[in-house]
């Protein structure tokens, strides 16, 4: 995403204290616009996706039309050979000829197809990932500038009125609540990180002794193979 560039893009140009204060005082809601607009492009390529997809699936189709029809003629073409009828066997062929040749561009442009909507699939879902970490990043961000905003009011609320102790203690305690969310919120990103890169499952499974080590699995391929040794 673009957002860090399009912050100091804001800045360039004009008076770097000035251009500064503009975007630090609006940076919430930059991030939030880039959100959206990234989640807006995300959608779009999802309904172009779907439609590459439907091509595909219709040539997927066509392809197994031709392999159908093929095998149909190649039959009829048996039975004209098997009743002596070569001729006739002939223009079948011819055919078949033109069958196979369509089927045949037909599997490669699929092939491409394929090959193209499974990439763009994996782009997607690799941005996706990507949006939701910038959304956590922004909710940590709007969680310490609420802590600011609290620890601020505190002391103005204390140089002005000259609260008691015990007022103090209280607020005290919400803004240490207020942090604490905040670093359960940090700690269920990284949780989600590990669980979207296969971490947290691959620690789990070593922990549990699952996976074996590279002699273990020498082994077993062994004894695979020798049990095919036996069946032959």
């Amino acid at each position: 995403m673009s957002i860090l560039k399009n912050l100091f893009t804001a800045v360039r140009g004009g008076t770097s204290s000035i251009g500064e204060a503009i975007v630090d005082a609006n940076a919430i809601r930059i991030l939030e616009q880039e959100i959206r607009d990234a989640e807006n492009a995300i959608a779009r390529a999802k309904q172009n996706l779907t439609g590459l997809k439907a091509s595909e699936i219709k040539l997927k189709r066509e392809i197994n039309t031709l392999n159908n029809d093929y095998l149909d003629y190649e039959a009829k073409a048996i039975e004209a050979l098997n009743l002596g009828q070569e001729s006739l066997a002939e223009e079948v062929a011819e055919r078949l000829e033109d069958i196979a040749s369509e089927r045949d561009d037909k599997s490669a442009e699929h092939r491409a197809l394929e090959s193209e909507v499974n990439g763009i699939n994996k782009l997607i879902r690799s941005r996706e990932r990507i949006i939701q970490k910038n959304k956590r990043e922004l909710e940590k961000v709007k969680t310490i500038k609420e802590i600011q905003k609290a620890t601020t009011s505190i002391s103005n609320n204390v140089a002005a009125t000259g609260s008691c102790q015990h007022r103090v203690s209280d607020a005290l305690k919400r803004v240490k609540n207020k942090q604490q969310n905040w670093r359960d919120k940090m700690e269920a990103g990284e949780w989600m990180d590990q669980q979207e890169s296969g971490g947290d499952l691959e620690s789990r499974l070593k922990n549990m002794g699952i996976g074996g080590t590279k002699t273990s699995r020498k082994s077993a391929i062994l004894e695979q193979l020798k049990a095919k040794q036996k069946g032959n």
